[in-house]
């Protein structure tokens, strides 16, 4: 029934209320923990900040878990939103696993930033951290906590954070597309993937994480190998079921954190199309390689571009945002089908 077991109204509801009364009374003690562990990297001896104008860092250096690149991305958009609002300078400190700016560049807004201007003075310099835990009413809480932090800094805010401020609604893409433009090699790769769709396309998402055995993760199941055949087979029948519903002159671009998986779908479906390339989990290494980084950024902005996307679900399956987020990106229709 809707109302029982872990995705049921009951569940659901419980669980919510739960998460309200830890954003209230934990969330910020929390918060202010992890921003302490940061302070090591501070001192009353290191060079004082050069900008007159504060601001906002959006930091991804390493120092401490900075989640997936949709949980980044959005807490990157979140941060500029309240310093728009604010009227401070924003900038981006992305440089772990790799360089932001080898992806993703300037459009409107110049968001660079040297490594010689951040400064790590006790006196000029505040780290403020805001996580989430994926409440309805969270954005509130994460938006009054950023602005009384940015309001708190001297000259600079390194804030470190997921924080999703704009779960909905066309604000998050206008924000991102303000930031971001791909880079000519992004734009080359998703070019050469387009040129093969063309009259458009739909993408359909599958996270497995560890179910199917070939992908690293820290969260998730392992399952036997009789039980990832059947959980293959019943995936595939449903993304054979929603596409008699799409036009059937639109292939459908897969994707997947289980290269096993897409290849397997691809041999069984003959609409299918899928970006080939290794997936990685970018928070657990300290450097990630050339074409894993290039794929990412693809498959974010091809499902940015697609006629609709859809993120399908069942059992173990993982609730990804990478979907969701990308479809903001280009504001497309967006489906969360769990079966």
């Amino acid at each position: 029934m809707l109302l029982l077991g872990k995705e049921g109204l009951i569940h659901r509801t419980g669980k919510e209320i739960q998460n309200v009364f830890q954003n209230l009374f934990k969330q910020r003690g929390k918060w202010r923990k992890q921003a302490l562990k940061l302070s090591p990297y501070y001192s009353p001896e290191a060079p004082r900040a050069k900008n007159e104008r504060k601001q906002v860092i959006c930091m991804f250096d390493g120092r401490t878990d900075h989640y997936g690149m949709t949980d980044r991305l959005r807490g990157i958009v979140s941060s500029y939103y309240v310093c728009k609002e604010l009227g401070y300078d924003f900038r981006i400190h992305f440089v772990s696993p790799f360089q932001l700016t080898d992806y993703l560049q300037p459009n409107h807004i110049d968001w660079t930033i040297l490594p010689e201007d951040i400064s790590y003075h006790t006196t000029d310099s505040k780290v403020v951290y805001c996580g989430s835990n994926a409440t309805l009413v969270e954005p509130f809480f994460q938006k009054l906590w950023l602005k009384k932090c940015f309001r708190q800094a001297s000259k600079q805010a390194h804030v470190y954070t997921n924080a999703h401020l704009l779960p909905r609604g066309t604000r998050f893409g206008l924000l991102f597309n303000e930031l971001f433009k791909p880079t000519q090699k992004v734009e080359e790769a998703l070019a050469l993937h387009t040129s093969k769709l063309q009259g458009g396309y739909y993408t359909m998402s599958l996270r497995f994480q560890r179910l199917l055995g070939d992908f690293v993760e820290r969260d998730g199941v392992d399952i036997s190998p009789e039980e990832q055949q059947l959980l293959m087979t019943r995936c595939v029948q449903k993304i054979a079921e929603l596409k008699n519903t799409l036009d059937p002159t639109k292939k459908v671009v897969l994707m997947s954190d289980s290269i096993r998986f897409l290849e397997y779908a691809a041999s069984q479906l003959d609409f299918i199309y899928y970006i080939p390339g290794k997936v990685q989990h970018i928070d657990f290494y300290k450097e990630t390689p050339e074409d894993v980084n290039i794929k990412l950024f693809v498959d974010i902005l091809m499902i940015s571009r697609a006629e609709k996307v859809f993120l399908l679900q069942t059992g173990k399956m993982y609730n990804s945002g990478f979907p969701r987020r990308a479809a903001q990106v280009g504001n497309r229709p967006f489906k969360h089908i769990r079966f």
